[in-house]
């Protein structure tokens, strides 16, 4: 499967992001590969069975910046919207995003595994 394949697979256009990484598909590959390890989405999950609102706020805007990052744009939206409840004070809109987030997130890791034959 080559960069294009996985990003087509996802929805997504590998063009500009690969344009973020200086065109090297190498630097871009070892940065998805990080992705699998970063610990955010852990963090974040944390934060949701916790309650701990401004974790849940720190967590969810790193995971809009790191999704952003490799156009996961699906991921980024959510949790982007994560983050705008938490900003109105809106905190019952927070779960069902995060249901949301979760399967977007499983779905990009699942992809990203089967790109890597992990």
């Amino acid at each position: 499967m080559t960069l294009q394949e996985f990003y087509l697979g996802i929805n997504e256009n590998c063009d500009e992001v690969l344009k973020r990484f200086g065109g090297s598909s190498a630097m871009l590959e070892k940065f998805l590969k990080k992705f699998l390890d970063d610990g955010t989405y852990a963090q974040l999950e944390q934060a949701m069975s916790s309650g701990d609102r401004d974790a849940i706020f720190r967590a969810a805007h790193t995971m809009k910046g790191l999704a952003g990052n490799f156009d996961f744009k699906e991921l980024q939206s959510l949790a982007a919207k994560i983050v705008e409840e938490y900003r109105a004070g809106n905190d019952a809109a927070i779960p069902a995003l995060f249901e949301k987030l979760k399967a977007a997130y499983a779905d990009v890791t699942k992809a990203l595994k089967s790109y890597f034959g992990i």
